[in-house]
């Protein structure tokens, strides 16, 4: 057992490694973002006065908005299909399914593709989707179409169809976690009360899930406003969302423009997490 008590000066010191860690990466880093997004004048400098210039030439902007909407609308949709499918399989996986065997292999089918990066697994899904591609091969072959589909590659259609097969696990994980967690006895009891199954996931298993489907929720949320590799990869140069827009300023050299979109990628991150901590308190869901 440890000797070490809490809000004593070892654990201070102990913690200090970390802390200059998260000072260094995260700290620093977020503060001079938010210092250059402030950077007034012509002159590109650290002498630049600090005005609000380039968030309202941001925000004046009309196609910027827009792109801030579509983003928007993006992780809503992708929080919707991914929260219904990653519920669904975490439900099928630890209740429906009875053999260990197979719930490994499963699981594992659906996990081993996180282990290469989300740009070739973006890339991955263009000769899917091609004129030529895979889909439409099938399609033809089936005869539900005499032509190939072009809407698939370079459409939102495509970047939603690659995004959901890469944030689908982010949505199953955590509900995988939490409906280990529950007792079957405490199913095997309310269908002993004669209550139907439907009932025992409404009243029973869905409010102790909850946890682990806000905090899948949160990480599909997250990383569909920060991709950019899967909308430039599928999309082309067709579409883009918050993330490619501040690589394109970043590119042109406009860093005062990457900074000011960088920062409201942030707080809109850390105001879908706010928003999920009201819903429910994800703090919990170890205990």
């Amino acid at each position: 057992m440890s000797t070490i008590r809490p809000g004593s000066p070892t654990s201070y010191w102990l913690a200090v490694p970390a802390a200059a860690w998260m000072l260094a990466a995260v700290v620093v880093p977020t503060l001079l973002l938010l210092w250059v997004s402030f950077w007034g004048g012509r002159a590109f400098s650290t002498a630049s006065p600090l005005t609000f210039d380039n968030y309202i030439r941001f925000f004046s902007n009309g196609a910027y908005l827009g792109l801030v909407l579509s983003t928007f609308g993006q992780a809503a949709l992708l929080m919707a299909i991914t929260g219904t499918l990653g519920y669904s399989i975490a439900y099928f996986l630890v209740v429906k399914l009875q053999s260990a065997r197979w719930r490994t292999a499963l699981f594992l089918a659906f996990v081993i593709p996180f282990w290469t990066s989300t740009l070739i697994r973006a890339i991955a899904w263009v000769p899917f989707l091609g004129v030529n591609g895979v889909i439409n091969q099938a399609l033809i072959f089936l005869g539900l179409t005499s032509a190939p589909i072009e809407a698939f590659l370079y459409s939102m259609a495509g970047i939603t169809m690659a995004q959901v097969s890469l944030y689908t696990m982010l949505a199953a994980g955590p509900v995988v976690y939490m409906l280990n967690t529950i007792p079957p006895a405490l199913r095997e009891a309310a269908m002993t009360l004669k209550a139907t199954p439907f009932t025992v996931w409404r009243r029973i298993i869905f409010p102790l899930t909850l946890p682990g489907v806000v905090i899948g929720q949160v990480l599909v949320f997250l990383n569909v406003m920060a991709d950019f590799a899967t909308v430039a990869t599928i999309g082309g140069n067709k579409h883009a969302l918050l993330g490619n827009l501040v690589l394109n300023f970043y590119e042109g050299s406009q860093l005062r423009f990457a900074s000011v979109v960088a920062v409201l990628l942030m707080v809109c991150m850390l105001a879908g997490v706010a928003l999920a901590l009201r819903v429910v308190d994800i703090r919990k869901l170890g205990a």
